[in-house]
């Protein structure tokens, strides 16, 4: 029997955000969520979202925050979530512990000191491109829906499904994604549907509520009503409750904010990317440059930062030449710092050089680009998210 074999069409989009595995998402729905002893609750759901912000691909959390500014021995401190994510610490420090008690996070000392696993990541991550018979897959959460700080209303108002409802729609758009991969051109055509009694049904709660809880997501998730039925007054006047009609939602269409996808060539980055901070790595041992490994680290998602928006100068030709100048301008001035001795007087390294990098860009665009070329970029960025990059706005505002 013969296999006919052909070259997987790649993805021209993603969800920009942290990845989620799906045996995850089964575990809560299967073992957590449904039990009534002890049922797993909304800001343990929420929580344990949020710790995917924080984690290596191997699961591992050294850290807690993503402020450069916050020393070592405060990294692991619960309170950086509740600052950062606009929780309560109370809230934060039960939902955590009970975590560990279920076994969605554990703790593991080593020589060098404690830190957090997400239990079974690692072991996930592996699991994707084995030859086993064990198979994991994977959908990212959108990085907006923490930058909209949703998770404490959810939390307030007690919609303890809310955030699983949240990670299903995320798994249908990466699969739709997928699915689509060959014809989808615009991220806003990437939709589903819904019906009310559907959401009313996972949701575990009345039309009101269901409601509601769609106006707390709109901003990542949009909702929109596409089939209404309309219910008549009851006809008998002594068991009349209202003497108007009722429009009722039966069901939906539900977008993705295309703020939430980012257009991808991840091969193809993954080399510039490596290549890149190969070249910073060799100028920083060469210029004997003592830098620790979060700092050379924190150098390094600076790059990738850069190489991320290399993509969108590619449509006037630029990206090679925008990455070559923004990272010897930042090798340039880490060097002439640590030959002056002015390297250790600079409390953030990392934040130090995100800032440089910031910098260089912009001198790239005013040097080095002419005004049709910024439109070009502009408009090709627009066309595919929906609206300008923020990285040229800023410079703009900068001149």
């Amino acid at each position: 029997m013969s296999v006919l074999t052909m070259e997987k069409t790649p993805q021209k989009f993603t969800i920009e955000g942290p990845k989620f595995f799906k045996k995850h998402l089964d575990k809560m729905v299967k073992y957590d969520l449904e039990v009534t002893d002890n049922p797993i609750t909304t800001s343990e759901i929420s929580l344990f979202m949020i710790l995917h912000l924080y984690t290596d691909e191997m699961g591992q959390i050294r850290s807690l925050t993503k402020d450069p500014a916050v020393s070592e021995r405060r990294q692991l401190c619960i309170s950086n979530i509740s600052s950062e994510h606009a929780l309560t610490y109370e809230t934060v420090k039960k939902a955590f512990d009970k975590l560990l008690d279920r076994n969605y996070i554990t703790e593991v000392y080593t020589e060098k000191g404690m830190h957090y696993e997400i239990v079974d990541y690692g072991k996930y991550t592996q699991l994707i491109d084995s030859n086993s018979e064990e198979k994991s897959s994977y959908f990212h959460i959108p990085l907006a829906l923490f930058q909209e700080k949703i998770f404490g209303q959810l939390i307030k108002q007690r919609y303890q499904r809310g955030p699983i409802i949240l990670l299903k729609l995320c798994e249908y758009i990466q699969r739709q994604i997928g699915i689509n991969r060959r014809t989808v051109e615009d991220v806003e055509l990437i939709k589903g549907d819904r019906t009310m009694s559907y959401l009313k049904e996972n949701l575990k709660t009345t039309a009101k509520r269901v409601r509601n809880y769609l106006s707390i997501i709109n901003n990542i998730f949009s909702f929109v009503p596409v089939e209404k039925k309309l219910k008549q007054p009851s006809p008998n006047r002594r068991n009349r409750r209202r003497d108007f009609v009722q429009v009722c939602i039966e069901k939906f269409d539900f977008t993705l904010n295309s703020v939430c996808f980012k257009k991808i060539n991840e091969k193809e980055q993954r080399r510039t990317f490596a290549k890149y901070r190969k070249e910073m790595s060799a100028r920083i041992k060469n210029a004997n440059i003592p830098l620790k490994t979060r700092q050379i680290n924190d150098i390094a998602n600076s790059i990738s930062r850069m190489v991320n928006y290399s993509v969108h100068f590619e449509v006037v030709n630029l990206s090679k030449k925008m990455l070559d100048y923004t990272i010897a301008s930042v090798a340039d001035k880490l060097e002439e710092l640590h030959l002056k001795g002015q390297l250790s007087s600079i409390n953030s390294i990392g934040a130090y050089a995100n800032s440089r990098f910031t910098t260089a860009l912009h001198e790239f665009r005013k040097y080095y680009m002419g005004p049709a070329e910024v439109i070009d970029v502009k408009a090709a960025y627009e066309k595919v998210y929906g609206h300008y990059p923020t990285f040229l706005e800023e410079q703009d505002n900068n001149r």
